[in-house]
């Protein structure tokens, strides 16, 4: 049995802003209680490590971005060749909308990244990652 729309939307609201407050407020909260001094040997150490991460989660988002474009295309295809063809008219509405839920979510993690970055940096705990 499926859900309707509207559940499943509220549902990944809540999951979402549930994720990104406990994020920060753990982020946050380790800056606070270390008085936010990360030690230099560390941060050096560590540097290689966060470039990487950093480039992975760019080119993962940048991966997802791509793909959502390329399944908005291929439906908008499957759409102007359905004809009058019902059924693959509406497989390819579904196309389409799953391409653009995909593209939505990916700007938003890549915001989520953004922010949770910033905040990192403001705060010394990691130096800009580019």
């Amino acid at each position: 049995m499926r859900m309707p729309a509207g559940p499943r939307l509220g549902i990944a609201r809540r999951v979402l802003t549930g994720s990104f407050t406990a994020l920060a407020t753990l982020l946050v909260s380790a800056a606070v209680a270390f008085g936010a001094e990360v030690p230099s040997g560390a941060r050096e150490a560590l540097a290689p490590v966060t470039r990487m991460i950093g480039t992975l989660v760019a080119i993962a988002i940048g991966l997802g971005i791509a793909i959502s474009g390329a399944v908005i295309v291929w439906g908008g295809i499957e759409k102007t060749m359905a004809g009058a063809n019902a059924e693959a008219e509406h497989r390819a509405q579904r196309r389409i909308a799953n391409g653009i839920t995909g593209l939505i979510w990916m700007i938003v993690a890549s915001v989520i990244v953004g922010t949770l970055t910033a905040i990192a940096v403001a705060y010394g705990l990691i130096d800009p990652p580019f």
